[in-house]
């Protein structure tokens, strides 16, 4: 069954949250389209950008966080 997945970025004080997300399998599949993500944002100097802190957070269609990166 496919499923919804968001990514959120947060340094705790604030919270960019992804409206659109990803569909996706699985949890697992998720967390690679997550990372996939980052390195994309990693290479085009996005994340350096934010500074310090800041977490990927996975959140499902229900709204419950699965899953925390360090960025």
């Amino acid at each position: 069954m496919v499923r919804r997945f968001y990514f959120d970025l947060t340094d705790g004080r604030t919270t960019l949250f992804d409206t659109e997300g990803v569909l996706a399998a699985d949890l697992n599949e998720a967390i690679v389209e997550a990372l996939e993500g980052l390195r994309e944002m990693r290479a085009s100097g996005e994340i350096d950008e934010k500074g310090d802190n800041w977490k990927l957070v996975i959140r499902d269609e229900n709204g419950s966080t699965r899953r925390t990166f360090s960025v």
